[in-house]
């Protein structure tokens, strides 16, 4: 009879214990911010600026997303700018010089734009992806990083493009993020903005060296979008 009752505590315990991908994202999403708050988002708009590890020149950065998958990114280091826009199945590079008017165009390659179009649908899903998106999804248990005891979970998106997110098993905070090219990228700082919890700082690491630190000083929800946007220059 002890034995019974030693071995139902045993079972009653690891089912509390146990967590489900479910429960992960649901605490992930909460951490966040309301679950209205995070459905009502199609647009986000981050300003910021580049530190990089080496002593190089600092880059301001923007990036625009819509959804569902659309990104424009823009880079610019002294009097050169760099435009990199996803609409779709494609997408292209712009470069300028910003003293002389001078400017190149070149469409993106089919993997870039995947790539693009991924970090997109990271950013405006929060984890939770509609099935259109056709993004697979899977609880890999808790493990070590860098550290800490968090719970593991796998995207894959269309074309392969993987990113793996670390979750504080308690929290739900988003502890960091690896992609399948090697780069860590963990958070730091907060910011609230329409009642949503953003990241004020993202170190990007590659291997153990720190690579660049991106400070934020803007991060808008819902912007407005010019229709032009992610558009094709003519």
């Amino acid at each position: 009879m002890i034995r019974t009752i030693l071995l139902l505590l045993a079972l009653s315990s690891a089912a509390v214990s146990a967590k489900t991908l479910d429960d992960i994202l649901a605490k992930a999403r909460s951490f966040v911010g309301p679950e209205d708050k995070i459905d009502s988002v199609d647009s986000l708009y981050y300003e910021g600026v580049m530190e990089l590890a080496n002593g190089g020149p600092d880059r301001v950065i923007s990036l625009l997303l819509e959804k569902p998958a659309k990104q424009r990114l823009v880079i610019t280091q002294g009097d050169g700018r760099i435009t990199m826009v996803v609409n779709g199945l494609e997408g292209f590079m712009m470069q300028e010089n910003l003293t002389t008017g001078e400017s190149g165009f070149a469409p993106l390659p089919l993997e870039q734009v995947r790539r693009f179009k991924a970090n997109a649908a990271e950013n405006l899903f929060f984890f939770e992806f509609p099935a259109s998106a056709q993004v697979r999804v899977k609880y890999l248990g808790e493990t070590d990083f860098r550290g800490e005891t968090v719970a593991k979970v796998r995207y894959i998106h269309p074309g392969g493009v993987q990113f793996i997110r670390y979750f504080d098993p308690a929290t739900g905070e988003l502890v960091g993020t690896e992609t399948d090219t090697g780069t860590i990228n963990t958070e730091e700082g907060k910011m609230v903005v329409d009642g949503l919890n953003f990241s004020e700082k993202v170190l990007s690491y590659e291997g153990d060296e720190l690579a660049n630190t991106i400070t934020f000083s803007i991060v808008e929800v819902n912007p407005d979008v010019d229709e032009d946007s992610f558009s094709f220059p003519n």
